[in-house]
């Protein structure tokens, strides 16, 4: 499994990065978008990535930066690089009503019009559904309030490897659950101290290294103040699980213990 780092950054595009996304290619399906922010589709061109290429898309959940760019992907299928197969579509519980506003907001009666063919998906915490052959599971997450229903999601392809995904959310206990079995957590690490609102911190995380339940950790969605702090960070932190920082156009490649 390979795993790109489109963008890295929270939802104010600090220190000039782009909304939090990523490719995901393994064995089961053709490439899946983790999240798709309202920078992506310029990003995914600059990154060397066709979006009509993209099986599928995997959402953690509803806010902007992370669907926000979902409108000009669908637009482009239809009158750009039009896609000719189809696009499958996971996310939490409210989906389909959130993007259909999003369309609608954006491009009016384009919201009305069929698009090409897809399908869409929604999951919830404890829930599993398919790209292809490659398995993604919901985990609840802890940033949003109802209806909304956040999602950690971990996706494992055919041969067994899988990786996490936090989405937003402060620490909790789905978090942790979605790195069971998992090569690579990518979680988020928002501001170097509260308040942050509903995100992690790295003061949170110097107290939960231990409950990661994956060998090696990616911290993302970086605040300009994480950033630059990065080296002092990595020096700060335990050996285990292995420490990475996010950085647009990093590339992990990832192997079944």
């Amino acid at each position: 499994m390979r795993v790109t780092v489109v963008g890295s950054a929270d939802a104010f595009n600090s220190a000039g990065r782009s909304h939090s996304a990523y490719l995901v290619e393994g064995q089961g399906a053709g490439p899946i978008m983790v999240d798709f922010g309202a920078t992506l589709l310029m990003r995914a061109r600059q990154a060397g990535i066709a979006p009509e290429r993209l099986a599928g898309i995997a959402i953690t959940h509803l806010h902007g930066d992370h669907i926000g760019g979902l409108p000009f992907l669908i637009i482009d299928g239809l009158y750009n690089a039009r896609r000719t197969e189809p696009l499958e579509i996971v996310g939490p519980i409210g989906t389909r009503a959130r993007l259909n506003e999003l369309l609608e907001v954006t491009y009016g009666k384009a919201a009305l019009l069929d698009w090409f063919p897809h399908t869409l998906v929604e999951i919830p915490a404890g829930g599993a559904a398919q790209i292809g052959q490659v398995r993604i599971e919901g985990f609840q997450a802890e940033h949003m309030d109802p209806p909304d229903q956040p999602l950690c999601l971990r996706i494992t392809d055919t041969e067994g490897t899988a990786v996490a995904f936090s989405g937003d959310t402060e620490l909790c206990e789905g978090l942790f659950a979605a790195s069971e079995g998992a090569e690579l957590l990518i979680a988020e690490c928002t501001t170097l101290a509260p308040p942050a609102g509903r995100h992690s911190t790295w003061e949170g995380w110097c107290q939960a290294f231990g409950r990661v339940r994956s060998p090696r950790l990616m911290l993302t969605h970086l605040g300009a103040d994480v950033r630059g702090a990065i080296p002092r960070l990595l020096a700060e932190a335990p050996a285990t699980p292995a420490l990475s920082f996010a950085e647009d156009g990093m590339v992990v490649e990832l192997l079944r213990r």
